[in-house]
């Protein structure tokens, strides 16, 4: 194919994505929205005055995670503004997808197996309307791309580190503290930073990675109160093994309007095939030779454990939830740079990798983009709900009255933007 035309359809692809970031964020709050931004607003600059106050309302969890880069990022656009303005935070995530997507083409490049082909294949899955969830909504947008952002830059780094006391050292530290304090899975960094120093026999930093892992997975787990927590049954095996294979296999997942538990067999099938693929790359010691790149791959794999048993409920459903495929878009980019390495997939293969990548991207798109703007006028309206009946749930599970009362000191506060609650549907989107 054209070089040229690659370029351009990947540079479509970005268009029709920051088009739809700039059209389609909604400066409204929704589903954890009022707990994890404004109400955190209330705790840290109306409640607490105190530093030790403050640092509890910065420090505390949301549900299982810690979500520290988001509240710095709330924090410091109300004390810059005197308000919060959702779209422009949503457009400040975005900043980190960028990033992250400097980063793949970066390691790549540094692999020399960065094509034409390839760069459009990375555009289509990073940038990719299946998880328009995380793309379009601070709720569940910035803690999954700031915890890929500094684990990739961590482990990245890390590998490069040859000294204990160094610079480098020292900042794989940092980021991979970032990447822990940003979202759930971020502690999974500090495994994979311990397996690759030991694999690469770096002995002595390795011991200091595990003291200060060791540390941070005891302040994860056991040293900080968790709230909002919804408790779970006895794990149901079969049901947790559907949705690791659904969501593995995730990024195969279009959202169809017909056809749906179709899809979720095929991505089924696939995430089965990447689990098995994903063990005999370490027994066949692919692992060994590359941990940087096995690494990498086993942070959304991992991930995809870890819902799969805290969410085990949700069965195979679960492993197409639009907040979650982020991290699975990061499989198929991953393995085909481990397929590539490996000189399994040729370069003349690659053609026919493209073609089907981009129709893949323009089904998701075409369907996603459908569910993107339902969503948003069903948001828009329930606002519009609720300012004539505070007794509207503004989250459709759960009980009307707290997130009734926090939206209504956000307003009476102006922490949310007043007028924007008295427009009009169609101007809703402007």
């Amino acid at each position: 194919m054209n070089k040229y035309l690659l370029v351009s359809l990947s540079i479509a692809i970005l268009l029709i994505f920051g088009y739809t970031l700039l059209h389609d964020s909604l400066n409204f709050p929704s589903f954890d929205d009022y707990e994890a931004t404004l109400n955190f607003i209330k705790q840290f600059y109306f409640e607490n005055q105190s530093l030790s106050g403050r640092l509890e309302a910065l420090f505390s969890k949301h549900n299982e995670h810690q979500i520290l880069i988001s509240k710095i990022a709330s924090a410091t656009y109300f004390a810059i503004f005197k308000e919060i303005n959702f779209a422009h935070l949503v457009i400040f995530q975005n900043i980190f997808l960028l990033g992250f997507f400097g980063i793949i083409i970066s390691l790549f490049k540094n692999e020399k197996q960065l094509y034409p082909q390839v760069f459009l294949v990375i555009t289509a899955f990073l940038f990719s309307f299946s998880f328009w969830q995380v793309s379009f909504y601070y709720w569940a947008g910035i803690q999954h791309y700031t915890v890929f952002f500094f684990s990739f830059l961590s482990l990245i780094v890390l590998d490069k580190t040859q000294k204990a006391a160094s610079f480098d050292f020292f900042l794989a530290i940092l980021l991979a503290l970032f990447a822990v304090f940003s979202f759930g899975n971020g502690f999974l960094v500090l495994l994979m930073g311990v397996f690759l120093l030991f694999v690469q026999k770096k002995y002595p930093m390795l011991i200091t990675w595990l003291i200060i892992s060791c540390i941070l997975i005891f302040i994860t787990f056991f040293a900080q109160k968790q709230i909002n927590q919804t408790p779970h049954g006895i794990l149901n095996i079969e049901w947790m093994a559907r949705l690791l294979f659904t969501f593995l296999g995730s990024f195969l997942y279009i959202n169809p309007p017909s056809g749906h538990y179709f899809n979720i067999v095929i991505c089924m099938i696939a995430g089965a095939t990447i689990l098995i693929g994903w063990i005999f790359l370490f027994f066949s010691g692919y692992a060994f030779k590359k941990p940087l790149l096995y690494s990498l791959l086993s942070l959304p794999v991992l991930t995809g454990i870890i819902i799969s048993i805290s969410r085990f409920e949700t069965k195979a459903a679960g492993g197409v939830a639009p907040r979650y495929m982020f991290f699975t878009a990061v499989i198929p980019i991953m393995l085909l740079l481990i397929l590539l390495d490996l000189k399994i997939i040729k370069t003349n293969f690659l053609q026919y990798l493209t073609i089907a990548v981009v129709l893949l991207w323009g089904l998701s798109f075409y369907s996603n983009s459908l569910a993107l703007r339902s969503t948003n006028t069903e948001i828009a309206l329930t606002v519009q709900k609720w300012k004539s009946d505070n007794n509207t749930r503004l989250i459709y599970y759960m009980d009307p009255e707290r997130y009734s009362a926090i939206m209504q000191w956000a307003v009476s506060h102006h922490v949310v933007n007043n007028p924007v609650y008295k427009a009009s549907r169609e101007e809703a989107f402007k």
